[in-house]
């Protein structure tokens, strides 16, 4: 983009004066125009579309209470007279304040969801708390069976629009969106806009452009700046840049210019959910304006239109009940009379899996804190779960109240109350103040607030307004008082409300999603391969592989194993688009490769069905749709080992399908040419050329090679391991296998922690800035072949060994063993690469197995072994694997001792004429 001018800025009052001095009443009569302007934008009114109520209803009110009643016969077996009542609570203050229509609109697109096939969330947000949501369909939590209050939703003491946030899956969000366009009009819709700011990284790239940097050197600069962090906090960590500034007279200006412009919004952009609707065209609220691929937005934002009375409905796109859906499809197939909503809440596998914390993939309960948190908890019943959603967050993990609430719960800790009115409101906590609803509640019981005034404390409470809580201080302890509760207890009870109310969280959320975390541990326990199926469909597409990130597949592809469910390698003759279950196992699908897309999965489905098997690889080329795939499809499906099949040796045939696949797609594609058009061939028959092979010959890729190719694709190595080839090395230089290392002390000072030395690969780095002294450091991790583990260079440490953190590079690391509930982490004090470990530690292994077939064993064999063990003394016991033909397999351990060397090895592999002769076993009995 190019400005034909320079005065694109805004002029200073002395141009402005200078540019127009011939007339310089122009001057004073913009100012006169601008004193005249008057300009009132109403924020006390309402301007919700009218909805459609059927002819025989006088108003949205009689009907909003029509459907009401209805959904609670469908709800309740037996209507108490609590449930009638709060009933018609709600319906009272939704008419007083003139919102039967809102919930109406909600209601009929909810609704339509559900009749078209669109999974739709049980709730979220305080809407949860109403009953009137919950006999409408819109959510599906009971708000008096989990203690929800509907004056956390709409508090009839302030009036302010409703917002009900909805989860629709991910795939059906836009046919809901186009429905209510369709329903309410064009006119009357528009998405929301969202304005981006100019972020450190961002802001320099922006900004090196102008300055005529080149692409690569502005992308090294960025780098330097941690993610997340400001360049102000970048030039405190960040030693490399500072050096780089001094160093550059250039790059100081870029910096220099960069933080000036920091923060500032550069562009618009379109709300991923956000929708507003009017009662009459959209343009007499809010002026308009046209985004990307010309979506009409709004250009007031989502904070300013619900203000202004215009309603805001946010369509939630939640993928976890996409994957419930696919689930419970799958689990039909065998199970036609399954129902989600009828599983027990007590269900005892559930609980079995979440006690041991095998909830990767399980809504919001996979984050390795999460799972530590839920090992020590044991969740028993589904309140525990609710809990589990809102103590999971940095207040209550700071304040302590997590190992309070695990104490409580297991009866380390006796459960007390200052009040007796207090039990019934914290029984499902254990005593402890974990919801807003209960500071509401207490404040009801105990003081007598209504629910609209008990909102408003909790609000000033959690917001931390502090002439407000103290306000209320008195009129809490003088309603406690006429309660039967003295002074100076009703003080205590408000100190410790107001203590934990910080903390708070909303029950009505967590509820609503902790009923979505039963349910998804419900499906992983009682049907797993189903639950693990369709959990891998929903990452195809979110797994591309990139350098310094652990794919989520890969994470759930070895969940899988831990179940004993095999993932089967992707196949050209079994494999298609999505993962599917396979004879109790997980086919790989091929849309989980890198570069491929659905046209050629498709094409690949159409192509079996004709006829089964395909042949070869010409054969397969004549029966898909060139025109559905790209080389570069190809070229990754090679790569994967999707075509083996078509081959005896996969190194082989991956070679040849590399060096193959440009001439042998031009061959295909002239040969369906030629047929197409009837024109024949000058020279040979068309059956004749097609019959020849297209695959040149090529030199077989290297073992290393295949695997760096595997991981490239598909984000991991599926034949094998790159480190096999140093599993010796592994042993040697450190003490344990990473799936054995001993359980972390818990509560262990870090100078007392136990010191071990480990060795593997290095992936998965992330870099980070300290909240506190705004200092680098890392998380990163290590893997051998049987296992990893989490390791923290911390600042100091960082600064010394940062050089080390590349993906892939193979390390000896040692450290100090932190961690808690057997999840170990490696603090690192030393860090040097395998090589660099072979010059400064000597070899350590507990024992040194050497195979050897009996009928290769003899006086002059033993002899030449004896005088390799003498020159190699060391601290390894050496044993003697005999393999025997006749009578089997058996160990001899000798009476020498080994220091494990390379040139011992090679030496001894040397004298028996194989290569893999040699086994090293670690020295505290881990092999």
């Amino acid at each position: 983009m190019r400005f034909d001018s320079d005065l694109f800025y805004y002029r200073s009052p002395e141009e402005m004066e200078k540019t127009f001095s011939y007339i310089p009443e122009a001057l004073k009569n913009t100012l006169e125009i601008a004193e005249k302007t008057n300009l009132e934008i109403k924020s006390d009114q309402l301007l919700l579309p009218q909805f459609p109520v059927p002819k025989e209803y006088k108003s949205d009110s009689e009907y909003l209470e029509k459907l009401c009643r209805e959904g609670l016969s469908k709800r309740y077996a037996n209507i108490k007279t609590e449930h009638e009542e709060r009933l018609k609570h709600e319906l009272s203050i939704i008419n007083k304040m003139g919102f039967a229509s809102y919930f109406l609109i909600v209601s009929d697109f909810i609704k339509y969801a559900k009749d078209n096939g669109v999974p739709v969330g049980p709730g979220r947000g305080s809407g949860a708390g109403a009953m009137v949501a919950y006999t409408l369909g819109i959510t599906d939590i009971c708000p008096l069976k989990y203690g929800l209050l509907f004056e956390r939703f709409l508090n009839p003491d302030r009036r302010s629009m409703p917002d009900l946030d909805i989860d629709f899956a991910d795939f059906g969000r836009d046919k809901v969106i186009e429905y209510v366009r369709k329903k309410y009009g064009e006119e009357k819709c528009a998405q929301i806009i969202t304005f981006g700011s100019m972020q450190a990284r961002l802001v320099i790239k922006d900004v090196a452009r102008v300055m005529g940097f080149t692409p690569t050197e502005s992308n090294n600069i960025a780098k330097l700046i941690p993610f997340n962090s400001s360049i102000e906090e970048a030039l405190k960590s960040s030693q490399d840049l500072v050096k780089l500034i001094k160093a550059d007279e250039r790059v100081a200006k870029l910096i220099s210019a960069s933080q000036r412009l920091e923060g500032l919004k550069r562009h618009t952009g379109v709300h991923a959910a956000g929708m507003v609707i009017a009662n009459e065209e959209i343009m007499n609220y809010s002026p308009l304006a046209k985004g990307s691929r010309d979506v009409i937005t709004t250009q007031y934002d989502g904070v300013v239109l619900p203000q202004l009375g215009l309603l805001k409905v946010d369509f939630l796109g939640l993928r976890t009940l996409t994957i419930i859906d696919e689930c419970v499809k799958l689990v039909k197939e065998k199970n036609p009379s399954f129902d989600l909503n009828q599983i027990p809440l007590d269900d005892p596998k559930t609980y079995e899996l979440l006690a041991e914390a095998k909830a990767l993939g399980v809504f919001q309960l996979e984050s390795k804190g999460m799972r530590d948190l839920i090992r020590k908890l044991k969740p028993t019943n589904i309140e525990d779960i609710i809990a589990l959603i809102a103590l999971y967050r940095p207040g209550p993990m700071g304040s302590g109240m997590l190992d309070d609430f695990v104490a409580r719960k297991h009866g380390r800790k006796k459960i007390e109350y200052d009040h007796p009115l207090q039990e019934p409101i914290l029984a499902d906590t254990y005593g402890v103040i974990l919801y807003q609803e209960q500071v509401m509640k207490m404040a009801i019981s105990l003081a007598g607030f209504t629910p609209g005034e008990a909102d408003g404390l909790r609000k000033a409470m959690s917001k931390k307004i502090a002439e407000v809580i103290e306000a209320q201080r008195e009129k809490f302890v003088k309603g406690a008082e006429q309660n039967g509760v003295d002074k100076k207890k009703a003080n205590k009870i408000y100190d410790n409300i107001l203590a934990f109310a910080g903390y708070g969280f909303n029950k009505s959320h967590s509820a609503a999603y902790g009923m979505v975390s039963y349910q998804t541990a419900y499906l992983k326990a009682n049907y797993t391969l189903e639950y693990l199926t369709a959990l891998l469909n929903s990452e195809i597409g979110r797994s591309a592989v990139k350098d310094n990130e652990e794919s989520r597949l890969v994470t759930y592809l070895d969940d899988a194993e831990s179940f004993g469910i095999k993932i089967l390698p992707p196949d050209i003759q079994r494999s298609d688009g999505k993962f599917k279950a396979e004879n109790g196992n997980i086919r790989f699908g091929l849309l989980a490769v890198k570069n491929v897309g659905e046209g050629i999965t498709e094409s690949i489905g159409q192509a079996r069905k004709q006829d089964e098997q395909f042949k070869d690889w010409d054969e397969f080329l004549q029966r898909i749709d060139l025109k559905s795939t790209n080389k570069k499809a190809l070229e990754s499906l090679a790569k994967a080992g999707v075509f083996d099949v078509f081959g005896k040796d996969k190194l082989e045939i991956r070679a040849s399908l590399l060096q193959s696949i440009d001439s042998s797609v031009d061959k295909a594609a002239k040969i369906k040419a030629e047929k197409e058009s009837a024109q024949g061939f000058l020279f040979d028959a068309a059956e004749t050329i097609s019959g020849e092979s297209s695959l040149l010959k090529a030199k077989p890729l290297e073992a290393f090679e295949a695997l760096d190719f595997e991981k490239e694709v598909l984000g991991f190595y599926l034949s094998g391991h790159p480190l096999t080839p140093r599993k010796r090395e592994l042993v040697a230089y450190s003490n344990y296998r990473l799936d054995n290392l001993p359980a972390p002390k818990e509560d262990v000072d870090i100078k007392d922690a136990q010191i071990v030395r480990i060795a593997g690969m290095v992936f998965s780095i992330k870099k980070m800035i300290s909240k506190a002294k705004k200092e680098a450091y890392a998380k990163f991790k290590v893997e051998d072949l049987h296992g990893s583990v989490e390791a923290i260079l911390f600042p100091k440490s960082f600064e010394k060994y940062q050089g080390y953190l590349t993906p892939n590079n193979i390390v000896v690391i040692k450290g100090k063993l932190m961690g808690s509930e057997g999840q170990a982490e490696i603090i690192v004090e030393d860090m040097v690469t395998i090589d660099e470990a072979k010059k400064k530690y000597r070899p350590n292994c507990g024992e040194v197995h050497i195979k050897i077939s009996t009928t290769r064993y003899d006086d002059e064999l033993s002899e030449r072994l004896t005088k390799v063990f003498k020159e190699h003394k060391g601290n390894a016991k050496v044993f003697l694997d005999l393999e025997d033909p006749v009578y089997g397999n058996y160990a001899l351990e000798t009476e020498y001792l080994s220091d494990c060397s390379d040139n011992f090895i090679i030496s001894v592999e040397k004298i028996i004429g194989s290569k893999d002769a040699v086994e090293l076993h670690y020295n505290n009995g881990n092999s």
